[in-house]
């Protein structure tokens, strides 16, 4: 795992037809983000090919701290926008964040 910025979006517009989009073809979120550091890590096997079953392309996984995190569902790293499909902490100080990254509207990926 490798520490670097990420931003939590707290607020998007995602059901909205058609989503705003910025120039490079993301839906664009209601409210600014907040920047936060990370931990940047894969998402283990197991855990990519459950998920997989049911519907979920998990791409990456985000690890920051307990108070940092406050629900947002969607995650912006290194110009790529995120969806958490799932969040959890098992030891209170830290939160694990299962994403699975957004497509381009409009584009191919």
């Amino acid at each position: 795992m490798r520490w670097t910025e990420i931003t939590l979006l707290a607020v998007s517009n995602l059901d909205t037809a058609p989503p705003i989009q910025d120039a490079d073809g993301y839906p664009i979120a209601d409210k600014h983000g907040t920047p936060v550091f990370a931990e940047v890590g894969e998402v283990k096997r197991l855990e990519f090919y459950e998920a997989l079953r049911t519907g979920m392309r998990l791409a990456c996984m985000f690890r920051v701290r307990v108070p940092d995190y406050a629900g947002q569902p969607l995650v912006e790293h290194e110009g790529k926008r995120y969806k958490v499909e799932r969040a959890y902490s098992k030891d209170g100080e830290w939160m694990e964040l299962s994403c699975s990254e957004l497509p381009k509207q409009g584009g191919t990926q």
